[in-house]
């Protein structure tokens, strides 16, 4: 199937089906509803799906028992159930609805469909639903008023799925009328591949309580959702493939909160965000190896997004003190690119101290740059930014990156491995070790950029954010305001 035709053609299906079936789709549909309504997402917490298949994925679980998957998902404490009535694509039904919403009575039943008529919405909650799915990508402003509203005069929820700004101004149009609950799908609908930056960009614009929806495979992903001030999960796949994992994401979700790993990455996501909008096909660009003011303030002014600090033995030995001076510099010229201490050891003197100044927010995250990295859930309530970094030299080294990715980072940066050098080599990673990265995470890429080269590499590869360093230096630890001042020329095709 045509990725980006997914949307397209679900839609499609949908309408040739309401006209010839109707919104009962051919189900025998309930004259009254016996189920009481269970008020959706109160209080936070997990919702499991119900799913057979996937358009992206195939069949998943075919032969699934909807109601004993439910009430597994029911025993493992969840807050509430989704369940797919799709049948073309995911292969669900409206006979699952009512089945499940008659067997688990203490859960809230959200039908997750591609609802287009307010006709619908009166099915739904006879078969036993208290929320339903209203996906503003698909429904103009109008009519998803009148299916909101409509889901009101029921009780039930209207759960809102937005992923862009046009989304959000109808999101905030349906909050003027009444309850509701955001959901923000990490999956493009279009080409339904995933990226949890989505979500981290939209939290802090939703003016309600709000899901991450799509994507959560682990405890770690379940996690970081929590992390970045989600109160809802809705785990899909990964809980109907495994149901015996769904205690573990259900306490590991509910036991989490918001921390400041989270308020990194929301942060980071909004200035990608912003550069997409101001600048296309731009990438984010971190400075690193910055060990004096004028050098930060230069990259600042130009545009940096991040400025790296060396915590190890180096040339490009930073201080605490520069960080510090450079922070309060940056905010008086109202200037806020994010500070990152880099450091190679976490259990040297220079990581410790790294690590406790990013916990007191004098640094925004920690690149932790070859050397063992924290599991969200080695310190479920860490106090600071953190990503790693992986030098590459041979495929296997792409192992410890591949980890990562697999264990809930959203990011990682890759950079080139010379023996004995731990950064600022000017060594670029070989062609086919960086190809090989950017499959498993939208690429963060470091090692051998310099001014003349960056239109190439930004071509080449599409990176999500480049790193540079000892390419702008004039020597070891001094960057040349030439060489900076040529390379955001350069990124930018100036002339």
């Amino acid at each position: 199937m045509n990725e980006s035709n997914i949307l397209d053609k679900i839609i499609k299906q949908r309408k040739n089906d309401l006209k010839k079936k109707g919104p009962s789709l051919g189900f025998s549909i309930p004259n009254n509803r016996t189920r009481p309504i269970v008020p959706f997402l109160v209080p936070s917490g997990t919702i499991l799906e119900v799913k057979r298949a996937s358009p992206s994925k195939g069949d998943i679980a075919i032969d699934l028992d909807a109601v004993k998957l439910a009430k597994t998902y029911a025993k493992a404490g969840t807050q509430a159930i989704s369940v797919l009535t799709e049948s073309h694509f995911f292969k669900g039904s409206l006979q699952d609805l009512k089945e499940v919403s008659a067997a688990v009575p203490e859960c809230s039943i959200l039908r997750k469909d591609f609802l287009l008529e307010e006709a619908e919405i009166e099915v739904s909650y006879l078969c036993g639903a208290d929320a339903v799915l209203l996906i503003a990508r698909i429904l103009k402003t109008d009519q998803l008023l009148r299916m909101a509203a409509k889901a009101r005069s029921f009780s039930m929820t209207p759960f809102i799925e937005v992923r862009d700004m046009d989304d959000l101004a109808k999101l905030e149009e349906a909050i003027q009328e009444g309850e509701v609950v955001a959901g923000v799908n990490s999956r493009d609908l279009a080409t339904f591949q995933i990226d949890s930056l989505i979500p981290a960009a939209m939290r802090n614009l939703l003016p309600c309580k709000a899901v991450f929806e799509s994507g959560v495979k682990t405890i770690e992903d379940a996690v970081f959702a929590k992390s970045i001030g989600y109160e809802g999960v809705l785990i899909g796949e990964n809980a109907a493939k495994n149901p015996a994992l769904t205690p573990s994401l259900v306490k590991a979700f509910n036991q989490a909160k918001p921390n400041k790993i989270g308020d990194f990455w929301k942060t980071l996501a909004m200035r990608r965000e912003t550069k997409k909008e101001k600048h296309p096909g731009i990438p984010l660009v971190k400075i690193c190896g910055i060990t004096n003011l004028e050098d930060a303030v230069r990259a600042a002014e130009l545009g940096a997004d991040l400025i790296g600090f060396v915590f190890t033995e180096s040339p490009r030995q930073a201080s605490i003190s520069l960080v510090q001076e450079v922070r309060k510099t940056l905010l008086s010229m109202e200037l806020y690119p994010l500070l990152v201490g880099v450091i190679t050891d976490p259990l040297s003197s220079f990581g410790i101290k790294a690590i406790t100044k990013a916990e007191h927010g004098v640094l925004d995250a920690i690149q932790f740059h070859d050397c063992r990295f924290p599991s969200v859930l080695d310190f479920v309530s860490l106090s600071y930014g953190r990503y790693g970094a992986i030098r590459l030299s041979n495929p296997s080294h792409l192992d410890e990156a591949k980890r990562l990715v697999s264990h809930g980072e959203p990011r990682v940066l890759v950079d080139a491995r010379v023996e004995g050098l731990l950064g600022g080599t000017g060594v670029s990673i070989p062609e086919n070790l960086v190809l090989e990265a950017k499959k498993m995470a939208p690429l963060w890429l470091a090692g051998g950029i310099s001014p003349s080269n960056v239109k190439e590499f930004v071509s080449k590869y599409q990176p999500e954010l480049i790193d540079v360093s000892s390419f702008l230096e004039s020597s070891p630890g001094k960057k040349s305001i030439e060489k900076m001042n040529l390379f955001f020329k350069e990124l930018h095709n100036e002339r």
